[in-house]
């Protein structure tokens, strides 16, 4: 609305000042005409560069979490740039499980991206958006024809997932699947696996004589378990350190 006063005034201000034959008149609808060009003119801009009529309003949303790879629990980070500062996260939703992409976080200088990890039961993103809205439907009648309702002034982004999440740069990713990959490292994780297993079959007979097959069993498979754990842990915090 206030670009087309604008316009009217404008056109007002021209006509009286040139077709009225009273120019007393005119000139004086004329200069009305211009006063008001001029308030619309200062009220638009003081919409597009100060926000008049509008207020911060922040929306919060919580979504669930999935890793972007089956049968892992990863969160991947994306660098951009060469600083290092500015970074998105790849993540999968339940709604974008089978999806072709992952999902990504706003790639913007004013995203804030958090990371917590802890004992959480679910891996959850919550994202705080904050954007320019109107006050009230006036203003909106007013300004509305600029577009900028809901304008973007920042985000931020907070992971929350277990204790048992990788959080890798999607380098890092790939550096650790070309290690567990290799023939090498299988072999190297075979061979410390029985190990491991054994000596910790040896310390619960050890503990308890009497011990059943079914015993043993479930401390193997429990042993197993374990020295994937801090096998996989030590791999990554090797990769986590190289420069």
């Amino acid at each position: 609305m206030i670009i087309i006063s604008i316009i009217i005034f404008a056109v007002l201000g021209y006509y009286f000042a040139v077709f009225l034959k009273n120019k007393k008149v005119g000139y004086t609808l004329s200069l009305i005409s211009i006063v008001l060009f001029i308030c619309s003119l200062v009220l638009l801009i003081s919409n597009e560069h100060n926000h008049l009529g509008m207020e911060q309003k922040t929306d919060q949303k919580v979504y669930q979490v999935q890793s972007v790879q089956k049968g892992s629990n990863l969160l991947l980070r994306k660098d951009l740039g060469t600083s290092g500062k500015e970074n998105v996260y790849v993540y999968r939703t339940p709604e974008t499980a089978n999806a072709k992409k992952p999902k990504t976080t706003k790639a913007d200088l004013d995203v804030k991206n958090v990371v917590k990890t802890g004992n959480y039961d679910n891996a959850t993103l919550t994202q705080k958006t904050t954007r320019w809205v109107y006050k009230n439907g006036f203003y909106s009648f007013l300004f509305g024809i600029e577009g900028n309702n809901k304008e973007f002034i920042k985000q931020t982004n907070t992971f929350k997932v277990g204790n048992d999440w990788l959080v890798l740069s999607t380098t890092q990713a790939k550096q650790l699947q070309k290690k567990m990959k290799s023939k090498s490292f299988k072999k190297q994780m075979k061979q410390e696996g029985e190990a491991y297993v054994k000596k910790a079959i040896a310390g619960a007979m050890q503990a308890n004589p009497q011990m059943t097959s079914a015993q043993q069993k479930k401390v193997a498979k429990q042993a197993q378990k374990d020295f994937q754990a801090e096998a996989q842990a030590k791999l990554v915090k090797e990769i986590q350190n190289q420069k």
